[in-house]
């Protein structure tokens, strides 16, 4: 049975449809994946981290990595057909990244109208709401919107990794101090 907490999905779409940062729609599933304990790489979170993924590598124009992690997405799902409803999109999903994934190489991105269920707008627009005069209005901006921020883009490339670089050194000290015992 998944279980995902429906304030987490909200991030992850917030992320997903309103500021189409790929990058971080990755990080929050990542983090949920892992935070059930038991994981492993067949898990639905991983499916949908590699979409997230190959969203960001397709806007990026990498259609290679792109290509490549709508594969393994697509071998995931053809080995389990999770449940998608239950993490909030609608049974087109899938017909829908199967149409992209063979058409990636030939279409330039265009961010995809992800077939979510109706509670999933209605809490955006409950997030929302104060931004727009009405919910057609906040509807309409979601089939228009199309990011272009370098930030959001290239997030990978901009963000800050010392963290990321410290945890590293610390790994590879312990690792020599390991093996001069």
């Amino acid at each position: 049975m998944i279980r995902i907490d429906k304030k987490i999905l909200l991030q992850f779409f917030n992320e997903l449809i309103i500021k189409q940062d790929y990058f971080e729609c990755h990080e929050i599933m990542e983090d949920a994946w892992k935070d059930k304990g038991d994981f492993t790489k067949e898990d639905a979170e991983v499916f949908f981290v590699l979409i997230v993924t190959g969203e960001y590598h397709y806007r990026r124009d990498n259609v290679i990595g792109a290509a490549t992690s709508y594969k393994r997405a697509l071998k995931l799902y053809g080995k389990h057909e999770y449940d998608v409803t239950a993490f909030g999109f609608t049974e087109e999903l899938i017909s829908l990244l199967q149409e992209r994934y063979k058409h990636l190489a030939d279409t330039p991105f265009k961010p995809l109208n992800f077939p979510v269920l109706n509670w999933v707008y209605e809490s955006l627009y409950e997030m929302h709401q104060d931004e727009y005069e009405s919910y057609s209005a906040f509807t309409l901006d979601i089939l228009e919107r199309f990011e272009k921020d370098e930030e959001i883009v290239h997030r990978h490339r901009l963000r800050d990794r010392e963290d990321v670089i410290e945890a590293r050194l610390e790994a590879l000290n312990r690792k020599l101090e390991q093996r001069k015992e």
